[in-house]
């Protein structure tokens, strides 16, 4: 049987894609107009090209070489111990050599990137390519899966007040309740997995939790976190929480529309990390510095719009040398 992912693009016919507001696509999220904003030229209610991933902004100040190492890695045990997959990358790659694919542009060929390491932005794509099923057979998606579990548990339990998931992710989610309790800390109803905007950003995301501190009446930007190995840096963790807590506006209930965001409610000195390890580790609760995080949010947008202007086609003509008179 010939796999998809040897399909050329012509061969393929993509479904006309729905977009629903509130979600991602193509590392983008598509959000409705604010008043008085302008939509695309054919009148639609929605922002032009999508809204900036949170994540995205917030990754732009992290140091990811020990990560790609580690996928590097991850991926040729996969290979190793699955033979079968590595003549399937054997066939995809000799049927690109016979086609003239020069393997030294490999961006030029979408198609063959696609099979090799999936879209970037499209978690489905990179699941099912090669180095995605590499590294599920090497065992280095289990413990994003747990996360996930761990993750689809907490939110279920503030949706319905019921527990849910395996004993291990019940167990996750009693014990994260009990360490909230000690605290006097307490999760304010309907303000789970609410999607916001940040306009002053351009970055729109979804955040876990706000949280009541019985005490003093604060409310408080939360975010569950499932890593299993302590944090290798906090920017990425203080940028996050520091661009939702600032978030002007944030979707309502239906989803169509706006509400006043977190900037309006929550304290916007600090937040709260509830750090929940896949691996069954004991949970704990860690501060977020906001205040900190909203300096290096700023920066990371410059970062992003240099890499962007370096790009440009302005920028290449500004390169061409052109001799003094």
């Amino acid at each position: 049987m010939t796999s998809q992912l040897f399909a050329s693009p012509s061969q393929v016919t993509p479904a006309k894609e729905v977009k629903a507001f509130g979600r991602a696509y193509r590392g983008r999220y598509h959000m409705p107009l604010l008043p008085g904003e302008q939509g695309v030229k054919s009148g639609g209610d929605w922002v032009p090209y999508g809204v900036m991933r949170t994540t995205n902004l917030a990754g732009a100040l992290e140091d990811t070489r020990a990560l790609n190492v580690w996928e590097q890695g991850m991926g040729l045990i996969g290979f190793a111990l699955a033979p079968e997959l590595y003549r399937e990358l054997q066939a995809l790659v000799l049927k690109a050599a016979a086609e003239g694919v020069d393997f030294e542009k490999l961006r030029d060929y979408p198609w063959l990137k696609e099979a090799l390491a999936g879209a970037p932005h499209d978690q489905d794509k990179q699941e099912a390519s090669l180095i995605g099923r590499a590294k599920v057979i090497a065992g280095g998606s289990a413990a994003a899966q747990r996360g996930t579990d761990d993750h689809d548990a907490w939110e279920h339990r503030a949706v319905t007040g019921d527990l849910s998931g395996t004993a291990r992710s019940r167990g996750q989610v009693l014990r994260t309740e009990q360490l909230l309790a000690e605290a006097g800390l307490q999760r304010m109803p309907g303000l789970q997995e609410r999607v916001i905007r940040n306009v002053a950003l351009g970055a729109a995301g979804k955040f876990d939790d706000v949280l009541l501190e019985l005490r003093t009446g604060r409310l408080l930007m939360a975010d569950l976190k499932t890593k299993a190995t302590r944090f290798y840096s906090r920017s990425a963790v203080d940028i996050q929480l520091a661009i939702y807590a600032r978030a002007e506006w944030m979707l309502d209930e239906s989803g169509q529309g706006y509400e006043p965001g977190p900037l309006h409610h929550v304290d916007q000195c600090e937040g709260v990390i509830l750090h929940v390890p896949s691996d069954g580790a004991p949970a704990q609760l860690e501060r977020a510095d906001l205040q900190e995080g909203w300096e290096d949010a700023l920066l990371a947008k410059q970062i992003i719009e240099r890499r962007s202007s370096g790009r440009s086609a302005e920028r290449f003509r500004r390169a061409v040398w052109t001799p003094a008179e």
